[in-house]
């Protein structure tokens, strides 16, 4: 399904650039265009649902990689982890890590 997201400004490409009024048009998960805004929803079409955050910044293609793989999403994830075996802990990172990445 295809997006459109907006915001006040928009940090993009490795040197940082910012750009006012940007917005990124999203495609079944990837990100398919990024630029100003009245550019991105132009290459949309008509149609295509818009989400609008004035006041927001846009970071395309930011990946947050400060995971904590060996962490469970239980109520006391420090006790599983304690109560594995290094075998089962290094099945558990690897199932979360394939899960991330999906």
């Amino acid at each position: 399904m295809r997006t459109v997201l907006s915001a006040g400004r928009m940090v993009a490409g490795p040197g940082g650039r910012v750009v006012p009024d940007g917005a990124v048009l999203c495609d079944g998960g990837l990100i398919v265009a990024v630029g100003p805004r009245a550019e991105v929803e132009a290459q949309a079409g008509p149609g295509v649902p818009r989400l609008a955050f004035p006041e927001g910044t846009l970071l395309p293609g930011l990946i947050d990689s400060h995971v904590h793989l060996a962490l469970d999403a239980g109520p006391d994830p420090v006790a599983g982890l304690q109560a594995a075996s290094d075998a089962e802990l290094h099945a558990a990172m690897a199932d979360r890590a394939g899960r991330l990445l999906a």
